[in-house]
């Protein structure tokens, strides 16, 4: 168990590469200044509008990345001096025995350098950051631009809220292969069900012992983005409307149904006291308004609309509540969903916007969580005394490790 300890307000950039290049005229002007003649390899667009350069100066690689015209980090071959290497193969070999160095490298991000060492065993890789004196280095103090500060968000507080989300009570770290969690469910006093993005199986995790107990694997490849749990059966939403549902104890598929639903993209599932489940949409439906996020309900193998949430509705809201903040625009697509098992209330979030809505009859609170703690939140759970369980998707350079966080309901 990791105990928060509050730092400062670092954002971060996220590093997830998209598949289309980007065309933007001013990145060769600033590696040609770096390195006269560099041979530019490959240039990619990254989430937050950050761009990724690998260039290739005096026969060594490089990557930088650029936002908004100007360079927020630089990743190049190198190694820190000889008794900085003993100290961090001392730190390795004792958090990560029988794990053989593959690769070490220097980044620069503002006006701070540090290490990362690539370790591997059994074809596994796994990044791990220290200083250039030898130092663990926690990688979320990079500079970045991009989302509330933890400050900004302290000075905007709502008094009575149920959670204190500025502070969690513990942070659990994922293993690497849990680095895209898409969401998690409840296990038992200690353990939670995980999902990821690509692989079709549910990971049971300890968060304790930080560690992966039991995998049960039910399909292939797709793209697996809900999970939910009704007594003795685990249930898994592929993004398209698919449900897969497993057995707790054997985790045998017993079923697997495939719903025609009106929009193209689903991340977020729950279910209720009765056995219902309940799929809802990240996107608007093909034919339909813009603003509208669906909800279906799931009973006895039929689906019927169950509610309709807002989008328009959240950004007003979040424009009201907080004046400072709202320069951004809010798209609300939400990533997962879950109903309160004290107050019954429906508590849903956006990762892409970083917010946290909560429902009733009506929209009562929309809550802005700062990017310091809130990498990318696409996980939602509770145990049954009302404490509120969050899951983060690490970032794809191992910079950011995914993880689970826990807040004490504060009746």
């Amino acid at each position: 168990m990791r105990t928060f300890i509050a730092t400062s307000s670092i954002l971060l950039f996220s590093f997830s590469v998209a598949a289309q290049p980007a065309n933007d005229p001013s990145y060769g002007q600033l590696v040609q200044q770096r390195c006269p003649g560099a041979d530019i390899v490959k240039v990619q667009r990254a989430d937050f509008d950050l761009l990724e350069v690998e260039y290739l100066c005096h026969g060594r690689k490089v990557e930088m990345g650029i936002h908004n015209g100007a360079v927020v980090y630089e990743e190049s071959e190198g190694k820190p001096d000889t008794d900085a290497m003993l100290r961090i193969r001392r730190s390795l070999d004792k958090k990560y025995p029988g794990w053989l160095i593959d690769e070490v490298s220097l980044i620069t991000a503002k006006d701070s350098t540090f290490v990362k060492a690539e370790v591997v065993l059994d074809g596994v890789e796994h990044n791990v950051y220290f200083t250039t004196t030898g130092r663990k280095f926690n990688p979320l103090s990079m500079l970045a631009a991009h989302g509330w500060s933890v400050e900004e968000l302290a000075a905007v507080a709502l008094p009575g809220a149920p959670y204190d989300l500025l502070k969690p009570d513990s942070i659990y770290t994922l293993p690497e292969l849990l680095r895209e969690v898409s969401d998690i469910a409840l296990g038992g006093p200690n353990t939670v069900y995980c999902v990821q993005d690509e692989l079709g199986a549910v990971f049971e995790f300890d968060l304790i012992a930080e560690a992966i107990i039991n995998v049960h694997r039910f399909t292939d490849l797709g793209d697996f983005e809900g999970i939910a749990v009704n007594g003795d059966r685990i249930t898994i939403l592929r993004s398209d409307g698919k449900l897969y549902t497993l057995d707790c104890i054997t985790g045998e598929l017993v079923s697997e149904q495939h719903y025609t639903l009106p929009s193209l993209n689903y991340e977020g599932l729950f279910s209720n006291s009765n056995g219902d489940l309940f799929i809802v949409s990240k996107e608007a439906p093909v034919v339909g308004e813009s603003n509208k996020r669906l909800i279906h309900r799931i009973h006895n193998n039929k689906q019927q609309l169950h509610r309709t949430l807002d989008a328009t509705e959240v950004a007003d809201a979040f424009a009201r509540t907080y004046p400072t903040l709202a320069e951004r625009n809010v798209r609300f697509s939400p990533s997962a969903a879950a109903v309160h098992p004290v107050t019954g209330q429906l508590y849903v979030l956006s990762a892409s916007d970083r917010l946290l809505t909560v429902y009733d009859d009506t929209l009562r609170l929309v809550i802005p969580l700062p990017a310091a703690l809130y990498y990318k939140p696409e996980g939602l759970a509770f145990h049954t005394n009302g404490d509120l369980l969050i899951s983060n998707e690490g970032d794809k350079k191992g910079l950011v490790p995914a993880n689970v966080m826990r807040f004490t309901y504060r009746e």
